[in-house]
């Protein structure tokens, strides 16, 4: 079992814990829902049998209890373990489970719903079950779901809270919540996140308190961290998995794939790998999209020619001041590499200019037009009216788009024709996070990226889109 890095130690090594009560109800319930060969994890049950750890008094010992681990730790099953044991535990009770958005609490909400909806005396016991209003007992207790707005959370009398994604959430939020368990006995405040960066302030702060209750100079503070010893990523595939096993306790229990996961992590920035896969701090100034050396890999070779009979998906794009604007191409071939190359680059393009180009390019029979329609909306409208199958992104597409592209060059599945504008574009690409994801950022970028959005929505669309009939390019 892989014990937290850090971690606050119990009060006594056999310590009495408030989950002892309900763990036997907990795995029956889980089997019920999940199938019979559902088993926690030995880790998983340690935490959660730390985290209602009771003191001499038989009182519950932490009033506030933090716990940082990596992503993919499936800590939304150990917040619904918690949120079902706080149901379960007093009468009359309003319980809180409150993460960055109100469908980033439902997850952990909507784990809870299933275990209770397919256990017979468990739904038996509850007078509502809904899945935007909450869980209410028969006891009078309830489980409900809230945004982190500190407005909203104002004067809520709350026994237990769990708090999802610490480093997406205010301190004032944060406060709410604490001051809404007042000085009441038996109240608790649980939170988990991965490692933030410079501006994650709240968990700064958290962090900070949980030094304190680690070297024994807090009390009812609880904190578990576990974190990589090191921040950096080795290219060594074997040190890289060296590092990754001492701080996920779901890949050292087996519950995880540690193929699967160094392939998975091999396609991520740098830093996105040191703060959400080896739960480091990171440095929030660093927003660059992709190092130059990296795109320089997939660069065709001259005997490398353009594949031809597919259609070819064709992305456009410009600069927010209408001073430059950029087409580019892409395909996937039947080895699911994805070919690119710029097709145009124009100086104070028109919207005209863009549709005749675009009208132009017809002739070779294009799978699609896309184009971000922060940008562009209103060309694809056009090409939209004459008929032709047109993509016009949102930001959730440009977020899936960059997440998608860097792992394509990462695994070097894309070959590029070197165009100088990309080698010019892609060092000086900034991204931005968003949420727990990222997106390429005109804003953090120092110049024009026109060529590199382009190139990133046709190989997003290239390779996401069903396959078309073959034509000839």
């Amino acid at each position: 079992m892989l014990l937290p890095t850090r971690y606050t130690k119990p009060l006594k090594e056999d310590f009495p814990s408030l989950a002892d009560k309900f763990l036997p109800i907990i795995r029956v319930a889980w089997k019920t829902a999940f199938g019979k060969d559902f088993e926690l994890d030995e880790w998983q049950t340690w935490l959660i049998r730390s985290l209602l750890e009771l003191d001499d008094k038989g009182e519950l010992r932490y009033r506030q209890a933090f716990v940082s681990m990596p992503r993919q730790q499936g800590k939304t099953e150990l917040m619904s373990v918690i949120g079902l044991i706080s149901l379960l535990k007093a009468n009359g009770v309003t319980n809180l489970g409150v993460a960055s958005t109100a469908d980033q609490a439902r997850l952990v909400h909507e784990r809870l719903l299933r275990v209770v909806t397919a256990n017979p005396a468990l739904s038996a016991f509850m007078t509502k079950i809904t899945d935007t209003r909450g869980i209410v007992t028969k006891t009078g207790s309830k489980y409900i779901i809230r945004a982190s707005n500190a407005a909203s959370l104002q004067g809520i009398p709350v026994t237990t809270a769990i708090v999802d994604e610490l480093h997406l959430v205010s301190p004032s939020v944060y406060s709410a919540i604490v001051s809404g368990t007042g000085a009441r006995k038996g109240t608790a405040v649980y939170g988990i996140s991965t490692a933030g960066d410079q501006d994650s302030e709240l968990l700064t702060s958290l962090y900070e308190t949980a030094e304190k209750a680690i070297n024994g100079s807090l009390e009812g503070f609880g904190a578990f961290i576990w974190e990589s010893p090191e921040s950096r990523v080795p290219e060594d595939d074997e040190e890289l998995l060296e590092l990754l096993m001492q701080c996920n306790p779901a890949l050292e229990s087996g519950r995880l794939d540690a193929k699967t996961l160094l392939q998975d992590v091999r396609t991520l920035p740098d830093t996105e790998v040191i703060r959400y896969r080896l739960n480091r701090f990171v440095d929030s100034e660093d927003k660059t999209f992709m190092p130059l050396t990296l795109w320089q890999r997939c660069g065709r070779n001259e005997d490398d020619a353009f594949p031809e009979g597919i259609r070819p998906v064709v992305a456009i794009d410009r600069t927010p001041d209408w001073g430059y604007a950029t087409v580019a191409i892409a395909v996937k071939d039947k080895d699911g590499i994805i070919h690119t190359e710029l097709v145009a680059s124009l100086v104070k393009p028109s919207l005209e200019q863009l549709l005749q180009i675009c009208l132009n390019l017809t002739k070779h029979s294009p799978a699609t037009f896309v184009m971000d329609g922060y940008t562009l909306k209103e060309l694809g409208q056009e090409l939209k009216k004459r008929g032709l199958t047109t993509f016009i992104t949102s930001q959730p597409e440009i977020i899936n788009a960059s997440a998608t592209f860097y792992a394509k060059v990462a695994q070097q599945k894309i070959k590029h024709a070197n165009d100088p504008l990309l080698s010019l574009q892609m060092p000086i690409t900034g991204r931005k996070a968003v949420g727990d994801a990222f997106r390429i950022s005109r804003k953090n970028s120092s110049v024009e990226i026109d060529a590199v959005m382009a190139t990133v929505l046709a190989t997003f669309i290239a390779e996401t889109r069903r396959e078309q009939p073959l034509g000839v390019w």
